[in-house]
């Protein structure tokens, strides 16, 4: 829901830069070429259309940022156009489009692209004097009020740039184990069964289940019983490959998303994690926490809930056997 959210906000973001553009760039435009200054009107007309073109991509496709990167260009590019041809009188709307560009572009691009346009200006009315500014002191004080503004809109932009990277971890990870949410794991296994369809590829699960995880809440209390799921997560991780994926299904259940991995060495490394866990998560009295696990392989004509539902019936089985011990679907 998160994730949803963060990416309407920057459709939306990019919608209202392209209104805005287009409602107030248009009449000036219209105005240009009736008055025969089909330079700058053209300039215009196209920052328009660009505007409503990049709206229209970010609609039907979702992507807002290679929109983005396109208008901050043709923005730069124009204003550029329109400075040269107006003089002065264009200068008044870098200000406005140095915004949109730490809008539309992530930081770091936007900086590049900023710091290009006013380069060129400056450069230009220094080896031309007048072709823009009346004198060298409007130059100064155009390029330190431009410089200013562009860093604080750096700093804006800097600052919405990490808030939107801890929305998305919040809308992916586990806050107390920190591996992957069941969001985030439904999204992953609709993408495996996908590539599988496509490519052949090879994926695997591994469903866990910590036995008697509630008699461990019960008699040393929630903090214990949340101290092994934290503990859990980084033991299982480090018996896997960087490529592979732990989840948390639910409560005391963890899913390992496996790809390339073949069906006969499935069931090895489940009970390799198996044993780690024995012998490695101990409870303040040094009993030992032990799992029970199923696997499945992802076969070609199932979706991803049939997947599932093989590697739970494993996990079932193996909890009906006896516990500590892995099942193969």
């Amino acid at each position: 829901m998160l994730a949803r959210l963060k990416d309407n906000f920057y459709l939306a973001m990019i919608s209202l830069v392209g209104l805005i553009i287009t409602l107030f760039v248009t009449p000036y435009a219209i105005y240009r070429l009736s008055t025969g200054n089909l330079i700058v009107g053209i300039a215009d007309l196209l920052i328009v259309s660009s505007a409503i073109a990049a709206v229209i991509y970010a609609w039907r496709t979702g992507d807002t940022v290679r929109p983005g990167k396109f208008l901050a260009v043709v923005f730069c590019a124009g204003a550029v156009i329109v400075c040269l041809n107006l003089g002065i009188s264009g200068v008044f709307w870098i200000y406005p489009l140095l915004v949109f560009i730490f809008f539309l572009a992530a930081p770091l691009t936007a900086v590049l692209l900023s710091m290009a346009m006013l380069g060129v200006l400056i450069a230009t009315d220094l080896l031309w004097p007048t072709t823009i500014f009346e004198s060298h002191y409007q130059l100064t004080a155009f390029a330190v009020t431009a410089f200013i503004s562009s860093f604080f809109a750096y700093v804006f932009a800097y600052r919405t740039q990490l808030q939107r990277n801890e929305l998305k971890q919040l809308a992916s990870i586990d806050s107390l184990t920190g591996a992957g949410n069941r969001h985030t794991l439904n999204a992953e296994l609709e993408l495996a069964v996908q590539l599988k369809q496509k490519l052949g590829s090879r994926f695997g699960v591994i469903l866990f289940d910590l036995d008697h995880f509630k008699q461990i809440n019960d008699n040393y209390g929630h903090r214990i019983g949340d101290d092994m799921l934290i503990r859990l997560v980084p033991l299982i991780a480090s018996t896997l490959r960087q490529s592979d994926r732990v989840f948390r299904f639910g409560g005391e259940e963890f899913l390992v998303l496996l790809r390339d991995m073949q069906a006969e060495d499935l069931p090895l490394l489940a009970e390799k994690i198996r044993q780690r866990v024995e012998a490695e998560l101990l409870l303040p009295d040094g009993k030992a926490v032990t799992l029970s696990a199923g696997t499945a392989m992802l076969q070609t004509t199932e979706d991803w809930e049939q997947w599932l539902h093989r590697a739970d019936m494993a996990l079932y089985q193996a909890k009906h056997q006896g516990r500590n011990q892995v099942v193969a679907a």
